[in-house]
């Protein structure tokens, strides 16, 4: 076996910006108006997080957590000419559950730390809450889908008692260090 014999995932898009939070809502619009974008494809799972799920992302996002910050789209306008290829609007691949908790809490939907957006008394900073989006310019449905699976299926969730073992050593640990 050789490393050069390992066949590689999709590739991700070659074209990436960083998004203010603050220009979110507007920067989908824009997609949604030039390019179609379609934020729940047919291959997408829908908006499966709960509330819960949404503001426990939300806060480790303002708390300045680095992981789960690029939200991936398609779209073939980026590189090639649309009437050759077979899906020419713009579509979500990864990262609906962000982008819909983010835009829940830029609605006042749902709070960070029992405080809504709106009654936060200043701006977040830019600096700690950009969303970077990548596009790739895949041409095919097939390698979007493809794409999806690439990144959806090499993980398991954490289970409840997984989680609830790991915050039963934090407060072993908290309670050592208290004593």
């Amino acid at each position: 076996m050789r490393f050069s014999d390992i066949p590689q995932i999709t590739r991700s898009g070659t074209y990436e910006v960083d998004i203010p939070l603050l220009h979110l809502q507007r920067v989908i619009s824009n997609y949604k108006e030039d390019f179609g974008l379609q934020m729940n494809p047919d291959f997408q799972r829908g908006n499966v997080w709960t509330e819960e799920q949404q503001i426990k992302y939300l806060e480790f996002y303002f708390k300045g957590g680095k992981t789960a910050r690029v939200i991936y789209f398609n779209c073939p306008a980026f590189g090639c000419e649309t009437e050759h290829c077979d899906i020419p609007n713009m579509v979500l691949v990864d990262g609906l559950q962000r982008l819909t908790a983010l835009i829940r809490f830029l609605n006042n939907e749902i709070p960070i730390f029992g405080t809504y957006f709106k009654d936060f008394e200043d701006n977040p900073r830019d600096s700690l809450t950009m969303i970077k989006f990548n596009i790739n310019d895949l041409q095919t449905k097939a390698e979007v889908l493809q794409w999806y699976l690439d990144m959806n299926t090499g993980g398991t969730v954490h289970s409840d008692e997984e989680i609830q073992r790991v915050n039963e050593l934090l407060e072993k640990e908290k309670f050592k260090n208290d004593t």
